[in-house]
């Protein structure tokens, strides 16, 4: 008999280990975003809720976080929000049984890398969060519905934005998401996957649009996609950001010829009108570049390689009262796979006529080298690289004829 006890400890243990978040519940997702945060830094989000980040570790991004609740403090057991560890904040609800019921509301998570810009380190984090029974729900065109879209339609939303499908890619299905005819955002999207809009502003991020991709397929001639979740907030995209462009312009240039593409950087220049004590340059919410005490004039910040599809860059300036102003405008990245090609064969050109012109360098001892100086080892060398060349250029051009 003692061994069924232990039997049935056994297992109701197994299952508690196996199943350690089965008592906490999620409501509709409200809020998604993925900033760029340093010390201080404190982000307004959806329902009265707000973060402060009180510290940040500069080797591992860990954070220690304060959750607000219409500015007041909330009681979390554990602050500290590391890369494996999430912060979560569960609030207990009183149901109308009287019985408590726990709701996962906020959940933070931080990427784990660190960047320094401006004497300040900053790291990415993920933020989650989900509706909260209790409080006030605010102003939502849309909130937690269900819809079916199929591609070649439009679906109408509410206040003039719009859904579209694309095909199916890869077990990913392209979703487009438009105001007023003007495309917001273009996203390949997994299944369980969420496809979400989110824009930065003075108060923090705010997430317009959230629908979660419950299922897809491709028949012949369509795609048909399931969404579940979809909330989409009563706000106009005419007032989503700050500040006037009369006192900035935001340009975004390629620095190779054929336009903004998949896998390169991009160049995004910027003119000033006005001085400012600190200008901060961000990507997808991501600081690329910190300047402090910047006069008038026209200045440039690099990006990392971009994937194809829309970005946002935003520009924070800050006044001499303490306060930033944003000002944003998105750009498209598009891929090309002749491009793709032609990049890895001219790598390949290149590191052999690198290779061979390092070996050519190491047995000449001037400084500068030419043709005529070079002893006859070395012009065997440089004709057997452009034989090696040529060949590549050769092998590149088959290919290319295969894509026109």
């Amino acid at each position: 008999m003692k061994y069924i006890r232990f039997v049935i400890i056994f297992i109701c243990l197994l299952f508690m280990c196996a199943f350690p978040g089965a008592g906490v519940s999620t409501e509709t997702m409200v809020h998604y975003s993925e900033p760029s945060v340093t010390i201080k830094d404190e982000l307004f989000l959806e329902q009265g809720y707000s973060v402060r980040i009180v510290d940040v570790s500069s080797n591992t991004g860990e954070m220690l976080i304060d959750v607000y609740l219409h500015g007041k403090p909330v009681k979390i057991e554990n602050n500290l929000a590391k890369k494996d560890v999430p912060l979560e904040y569960i609030r207990s609800v009183v149901t109308d049984n009287e019985k408590e019921k726990d709701y996962l509301i906020l959940r933070i998570t931080p990427k784990g890398s660190v960047k320094r810009s401006g004497g300040d380190f900053y790291s990415t984090v993920y933020i989650e969060q989900y509706l909260d029974p209790v409080e006030d729900v605010g102003h939502y065109f849309l909130l937690d519905k269900s819809y079916s879209l199929k591609s070649g339609y439009e679906l109408d939303l509410a206040g003039l934005y719009t859904l579209e499908t694309g095909g199916v890619d890869d077990e990913t299905v392209s979703l487009r998401l438009k105001y007023d005819g003007k495309l917001l955002k273009e996203d390949e999207v997994g299944y369980e996957d969420y496809f979400y809009y989110t824009v930065y502003s003075e108060n923090g991020p705010r997430t317009i649009f959230l629908a979660n991709v419950k299922a897809f397929f491709q028949s012949d001639d369509s795609t048909t996609v399931f969404l579940k979740h979809v909330s989409l907030r009563q706000e106009q995209i005419s007032e989503i950001g700050a500040g006037s462009g009369d006192a900035v312009d935001i340009e975004v240039i390629s620095p190779v010829e054929g336009g903004l593409k998949a896998g390169h950087v991009a160049i995004i220049s910027y003119i000033l009108n006005v001085p400012s004590p600190e200008v901060k340059v961000l990507i997808d919410g991501e600081i690329i570049d910190s300047r402090k005490y910047v006069h008038p004039g026209t200045y440039k910040a690099v990006t990392g390689e971009l994937d194809a599809g829309i970005h946002n860059v935003t520009l924070m300036m800050l006044d001499n009262d303490g306060h930033f102003s944003y000002y944003s405008r998105e750009f498209s990245v598009s891929s090309n796979i002749r491009n793709n090609i032609t990049g890895s064969i001219m790598g390949i050109a290149s590191s052999a006529t690198g290779s061979i012109g390092e070996e050519n360098s190491s047995s000449n001892k001037s400084s500068v080298l030419s043709l005529q100086s070079l002893p006859l080892t070395s012009n065997i060398s440089n004709i057997i690289s452009l034989v090696v060349t040529a060949g590549v250029f050769f092998v590149f051009f088959v290919f290319l004829k295969k894509f026109k």
